[in-house]
């Protein structure tokens, strides 16, 4: 998964922000878990996820759309 920019976050619509928020969770659970198996090292990707995860919920929620 490639980074996302603020720019492209705010040009989406409220259904793909809705979309893509659910595929960073369920990639965030992906890489949660190997943290915790073992077979990963806490990664880069791992903190941008969250990252992004909590940009598009902002987004989501200035726009007025519950969670």
């Amino acid at each position: 998964m490639s980074v996302i920019r603020k720019s492209e976050l705010k040009g989406m619509e409220t259904e793909s922000l809705k979309k893509k928020l659910s595929e960073i969770e369920a990639e965030i659970r992906i890489q949660y878990s190997e943290i915790k198996t073992g077979r990963r090292q806490k990664s880069l990707k791992y903190k941008e996820l969250r990252r992004v995860r909590a940009r598009i919920k902002t987004f989501l929620k200035q726009r007025g759309i519950a969670l």
